[in-house]
C-alpha cells in the first residue's frame, strides 16, 4: 500500500511551489505615479501651450514665450525638463490635461467659473483685460460698446470669447454678428487679419494685442470689454503636489528681480526704446545718416570684402547705433542679438561697440554662406537680410513653402516674400512643409527697409 502524505508536507510543498514560480515569474506591478513623482521619475513636464506672442513661439532660432519661460524656471527648479504641445483646437486644452497627456495648461487664460468645474488653476502670475480690436481710423473707431450692435466680430472657434460676446449682447440689448474662421485661428492670427483689413473687429487679451501692436502699428486696442481677470496656468485637480510646488514656486517668482526682467522683456521694453522699427516703416520716414561708428563699420566689413554700408544699414534699422540698446524677446546691443545667438559671436550685452559690430558682421558673413544655392548676389543678400531677422529655419520654411505653391524658391522679390505673410495663416503654419510654426514678424519690410536704404547710400556716395 502507498503511503498517504501528511497534510502539514502537503502545505509545505505548495508553499515551496508558488514561491518557486514567484521567483521566476513576474513581479506585482506598482500603480502608475501620477502627480509630481510620475513627471520627476519621467524628467519631463509637459505644457500644453498655443503657437502665440504670450504663450509660446520661436524667434530669431530662440524658443521664446512669457509663459514659456516662466515653467522653464520652474521646471528647471524641480530638476526636469520642459516639453511643449502645441495645441489648435481650444477644446483640446481641457481633454488633454484630464487624460494626462500633459501637465500644464500655459494658453494666457483667465479664471473662469466655468474652467474651475473642469480643472485646477495655480495661483495668477499676471492680468489682463479683454480688449476690442479695429483698425485705427478716427472716423470709424468704436469706442462705445454699444456701436457694436450688428457688427461682424469675428473670434477663434470654440473660443472662451463667445461667452463674452453673449453677456455683451445682453447688455447692449442688441446682436452682435459673431463670425469664426475655419483652422482655430490664434488670437494674434486674427489682428493681423484686422490690420490687413480682411476682417473689421477681433477680441484678444490686453497682453496680447500690446505685443501684437508693436508689429502691426495701425491697431487700436484702447477700447476694454471687460474687467481686469486673473490668468494663471491650468492643472489637473488630482495633481494637489504639483500644484503646491508650483503655487509655491510662483509666490516667490513674482516678487523676484528675474519676473521684473521678464516683464520687461516682453511687454515693458517698448516704454524705454524708441529706435525699434516698427513693421510698417518705410525707407521715406528714415532719417539717412551714417554714424560715429563709420570706421569701426568700415574695418570690420573690409576683413569679409563687404561693403560697410549693408552692415550699417542694418545697424541703423535694428537700434539707431545704439550699444546699449534693448529690444523684444532680450535682443541687446547695436546688432539686436538674441541671448542664445550673441555668444556665439563673442558678443554680450556690455561689450564695447567695435566687438558688437564685428560680431554682427560675423553673423551676416555666416548666413550669407548659408544661401550658396542663390545664385543672384541681389537676392542672396535679401535672404540674408530676412534670416538675420526672423530666424532662417522661418526663411527656410517660405523657401519650402514657395515651391510648393509654384512660386521661384530662389528669388525673395515677389516669389519668397509673399510667403511670409502666409507664415502667419494656421491653414499653412500647422502643415508641412513647414516645420518652425508660426512666423508674424517684419520680415518682409525689414529687408525692403534695409535694402533700399542701402542702395540709396551708395548711389549718393
Amino acid at each position: 500500500m502507498r503511503k498517504s502524505i501528511g497534510p502539514i508536507l502537503l502545505l509545505s510543498l505548495f508553499m515551496l511551489t508558488c514561491k518557486s514560480s514567484n521567483d521566476g515569474g513576474e513581479q506585482p506591478k506598482r500603480p502608475p505615479l501620477r502627480d509630481i513623482d510620475a513627471i520627476q521619475e519621467r524628467g519631463t513636464i509637459k505644457i500644453l501651450t498655443e503657437n502665440g506672442a504670450v504663450s509660446f513661439y520661436k524667434y530669431k532660432d530662440k524658443y521664446l514665450g512669457f509663459e514659456y519661460d516662466i515653467l522653464d524656471t520652474f521646471a528647471r527648479s524641480i530638476g526636469v525638463k520642459l516639453e511643449v504641445e502645441m495645441i489648435s483646437n481650444p477644446e483640446d486644452f481641457v481633454k488633454k490635461l484630464n487624460s494626462f497627456e500633459g501637465d500644464i495648461i500655459a494658453c494666457n487664460k483667465p479664471i473662469t467659473m466655468n474652467d474651475k468645474e473642469l480643472h485646477a488653476f495655480s495661483l495668477p502670475y499676471n492680468h489682463s483685460f479683454q480688449v476690442l480690436v479695429q483698425r485705427n481710423d478716427p472716423d470709424s473707431i468704436i469706442r462705445d460698446i454699444s456701436e457694436l450692435k450688428n457688427k461682424s466680430l469675428h473670434i477663434r472657434n470654440k473660443s472662451a470669447f463667445v461667452k463674452r460676446i453673449l453677456h455683451l449682447q445682453d447688455e447692449i440689448g442688441a446682436n452682435i454678428d459673431l463670425q469664426t474662421l475655419p483652422n482655430y485661428p490664434i488670437a494674434e492670427d486674427l489682428i493681423e487679419k484686422v490690420s490687413n483689413g480682411e476682417i473689421d473687429f477681433t477680441i484678444a487679451m490686453e497682453n496680447t494685442a500690446r505685443i501684437e501692436q508693436s508689429c502691426v502699428t495701425n491697431i487700436d486696442i484702447s477700447t476694454l470689454l471687460s474687467v481686469r481677470q486673473n490668468i494663471a496656468f491650468g492643472l489637473r485637480k488630482s495633481d494637489v503636489k504639483l500644484k503646491k510646488k508650483l503655487d509655491y514656486f510662483l509666490e516667490d517668482f513674482l516678487y523676484s528681480q528675474a519676473y521684473k526682467v521678464l516683464r520687461k522683456k516682453y511687454f515693458d521694453y517698448m516704454k524705454e526704446t524708441d529706435f525699434f522699427i516698427r513693421q510698417q516703416d518705410t525707407i521715406e520716414k528714415v532719417q539717412i545718416q551714417l554714424s560715429e561708428y563709420d570706421e569701426l563699420f568700415k574695418t570690420s566689413a573690409l576683413k569679409r570684402n563687404w561693403d560697410w554700408r549693408f552692415l550699417a544699414s542694418i545697424a541703423y534699422q535694428e537700434s539707431r547705433y545704439n550699444p546699449n540698446a534693448r529690444g523684444f524677446g532680450g535682443a541687446y546691443g547695436m546688432m539686436q542679438f538674441m541671448p542664445n545667438t550673441g555668444p556665439s559671436f563673442d558678443v554680450y550685452p556690455d561689450s564695447p561697440p567695435e566687438i558688437q559690430i564685428e560680431g554682427g558682421m560675423r553673423y551676416i558673413d555666416q548666413l550669407y554662406n548659408s544661401w550658396k544655392n542663390i545664385d543672384s548676389r541681389e537676392q542672396r543678400l535679401k535672404f540674408t537680410l530676412a534670416s538675420y531677422n526672423a530666424g532662417k529655419g522661418h526663411i527656410e520654411d517660405a523657401v519650402r513653402l514657395a515651391e510648393k505653391l509654384g512660386y521661384n524658391p530662389t528669388i525673395w522679390d515677389d516669389n519668397v516674400e509673399l510667403m511670409i505673410h502666409l507664415l502667419s495663416d494656421p491653414l499653412y503654419y500647422r502643415k508641412p512643409p513647414v516645420k518652425y510654426g508660426a512666423y508674424r514678424g517684419p520680415a518682409k519690410t525689414y529687408v525692403k527697409s534695409i535694402y533700399s536704404r542701402y542702395m540709396i547710400w551708395r548711389e549718393n556716395e
